[in-house]
């Protein structure tokens, strides 16, 4: 134990003689030792030394002992003052203890063991304080510490007490984030959470924390979003992660320790881009409704130039009239590509490109290419060469359409871009696969060809790969090879270019078919030319008079008894004044009664109807997706403008699957 160092206030010198000769007795190590026989010279001792303890007369000159112990505690409120009297006065014991005294001696009891008990239990008492000094010590160091960290830390830290719903404890960031200084904070903590809580999160505030009070575990962590008030009124989002933090006598959560941050900028950042993905949709919405209107307005009357050019062309015009036909009916088909080639682009961004799949002659396909094509490579003295492998299958399962569409854009660029020499088509079997097979089709020519360092950018939209007067020179909207492209990876394929400026190019397709099988018999059956509508009654409906014309023309052709209506109101007038039709062709866009409405009023008030197939006849290329068409359940389409054969195929189709007879063929 440290020795003890002793302050002893007596004015008797026999008195403190007597104690000095007992303490010296004591079996405890004394240090330093100081007499001082006034009050006043006790106090200025204290100014510059503290003892272990003091020993203190209660009977001083000029004052007492009761207020120099006041004084002593005032100055130093721990330190030990052990009270000696003259006689033993309980009621001086009593007032002295009162007033802070650690104990009291009569002076006649006084004894080296009395006094050495004394000092081991002020040793003891100055140990545990000393104990408890160094512990409110590191304590004062460690709230320091957690204060600097939560003042310096750029998240808020906060304690709630979600019981009475104050705030215990914050470290400012909150107010900063609000926007407030210290002037500004509030001290009600009791309705500070309520003015800082967004009004329209004030009751997803309180479910939280009732969540909070009854179903989360100690180790629990808990994310929340809320919304608080800027000190200028608008919104601040922050992100909460809270645990239970001290629990009442029922175990329910009492206070919840949390750290929150401000994701504003975040949720700025969300809205932006949920109104941007809006503005897109919406974009994309207008971008449809004009290529859907556009559509309509321009294939309509095209629907009608190519029509009757083509029974023109049929017809007996001879010499150069018929030379002019031809060029009205290649300008028109030119027009058609384009036309074609926008939509084609659209659809495709839109999601809305279609796939058929149905048996076809591979052959017969490629030699109708080569047919048309052979006309235009004359034109230009350029040899239009074709080969085709013996393995490679003859009849073959999937889209032919497109196939054809792909076969002519490449041919189509390959002539283009070819003054001279040729153009080869050759068709490999690629692999058998026993039920399907890949097929490489390769487009060679001789052509002007593409530099090596852009025939990474001949696929992309709108591009041309030569030079700046390419499209004005050449023709065409750039769509052509990115359309291929995006067909051929649609069908599942792939398609590559090699090529040196000056040296012409080869593209390569390689496409995956099923194979097929048709009899000669079936093929010959299904042919167009073979099939007739005689005997059956087919009701039209188109307000343009040259699509009636010519729609009048066709079915009289395929000696079809039919009715052709101008809107939709002259269609239900036709099917009450009539005993029935076997097949309805419905145009989508007509005045008076759209072709919609005419439609959902068949089918909800005409039983009569209800398996005879509809057609939608339209310039829309849309149409076929639009939600509100396929509520009307028409049972095909056939955009605008349409070529006869494809027409009477698709309607012989529907009559053969219908209640009424199968078409017959021509005898």
């Amino acid at each position: 134990m440290t020795p003890f160092s002793i302050l002893l206030v007596e004015d008797d010198e026999i008195d403190a003689m007597n104690l000095l000769r007992a303490i010296r007795k004591s079996q405890v190590e004394i240090g330093e030792v100081k007499i001082c026989k006034y009050a006043e010279d006790a106090l200025l001792t204290l100014d510059s030394w503290v003892p272990g303890c003091v020993f203190l007369d209660y009977q001083l000159p000029k004052t007492s002992g009761l207020e120099l112990l006041k004084k002593i505690k005032e100055r130093a409120p721990q330190l030990p003052v052990i009270v000696l009297t003259s006689q033993g006065d309980e009621r001086i014991a009593v007032e002295m203890m009162k007033a802070g005294a650690t104990d009291y001696y009569p002076k006649s009891e006084i004894t080296a063991e009395k006094l050495t008990k004394a000092f081991h239990t002020l040793g003891q008492m100055l140990e545990v304080e000393k104990d408890r000094e160094d512990a409110r010590h590191e304590l004062a160091e460690k709230e320091e510490f957690i204060n600097k960290i939560a003042l310096l830390s750029p998240n808020i830290i906060y304690v709630i007490d979600i019981e009475k719903w104050t705030n215990i404890f914050h470290n400012k960031q909150i107010w900063k984030i609000l926007g407030y200084s210290e002037d500004d904070i509030a001290t009600d903590s009791k309705n500070g959470l309520k003015q800082i809580i967004n009004n329209q999160d004030q009751l997803t505030f309180r479910r939280h924390y009732h969540y909070m009070r009854h179903y989360v575990k100690d180790e629990d962590v808990i994310e929340k979003e809320f919304r608080l008030k800027h000190k200028d009124g608008s919104e601040v989002w922050i992100i909460t992660r809270e645990v239970p933090f001290k629990r009442n006598e029922a175990g329910t959560v009492q206070e919840v320790l949390g750290t929150a941050i401000d994701i504003t900028s975040r949720k700025q950042a969300e809205q932006e881009l949920i109104q941007a993905k809006r503005d897109a949709e919406e974009a994309t919405r207008i971008k449809s409704d004009f290529l859907s209107t556009m559509s309509h307005e321009i294939r309509t009357p095209m629907n009608g130039i190519i029509g009757f050019t083509d029974i023109l062309l049929n017809s007996d015009f001879q010499g150069q009239d018929k030379e002019y036909l031809k060029m009205i009916k290649s300008s028109a088909d030119n027009l058609l590509v384009i036309l074609n080639d926008i939509l084609d682009f659209s659809k495709i961004e839109a999601g809305k490109f279609g796939l058929e799949s149905f048996q076809f002659d591979l052959k017969e396909k490629l030699d109708v290419l080569i047919r048309t094509f052979d006309v235009r490579a004359r034109e230009k003295s350029i040899d239009l060469l074709f080969e085709c492998a013996d393995d490679v299958p003859q009849i073959l399962m999937g889209d032919a359409y497109r196939l054809n569409q792909i076969l002519n854009n490449l041919v189509g660029n390959a002539i283009k871009f070819t003054e001279n020499g040729f153009v080869k088509i050759a068709v490999q079997l690629e692999k058998d696969h026993g039920r399907n097979v890949d097929l490489r089709i390769d487009v060679s020519d001789s052509g002007i060809g593409i530099s090596e360092d852009k025939l990474n950018d001949i696929f992309e939209s709108f591009s041309q790969a030569h030079h700046n007067n390419a499209t004005r020179y050449f023709g065409g909207t750039g769509l052509g090879l990115s359309i291929t492209r995006k067909i051929t990876e649609l069908m599942n394929g792939t398609i590559s270019a090699k090529s040196k400026l000056g040296e012409g190019a080869t593209f390569s397709v390689v496409l995956n078919f099923g194979k097929g099988g048709l009899s000669l018999e079936e093929e010959k059956a299904s042919a167009p030319e073979n099939l007739s509508l005689k005997g059956f009654r087919i009701l039209a409906a188109d307000d343009v008079p040259a699509n009636q014309m010519l729609l009048k023309h066709l079915l009289k052709r395929w000696e079809a008894e039919f009715t052709i209506c101008g809107n939709g109101r002259e269609v239900l007038t036709s099917l009450n004044g009539n005993d029935g039709y076997d097949l309805i062709l419905m145009d989508i866009q007509m005045p008076v009664m759209d072709g919609i409405t005419a439609m959902k009023t068949i089918r909800s008030q005409y039983p009569k109807y209800t398996h005879v197939p509809v057609i939608a006849f339209t310039a829309d290329t849309f149409a076929e997706n639009a939600p509100e068409l396929e509520s009307c359940h028409f049972n095909d389409f056939v955009t605008k403008p349409f070529k006869a054969d494809e027409l009477i195929r698709v309607i012989a189709r529907h009559l053969a699957s219908s209640n009424a007879a199968r078409p017959v063929p021509v005898s």
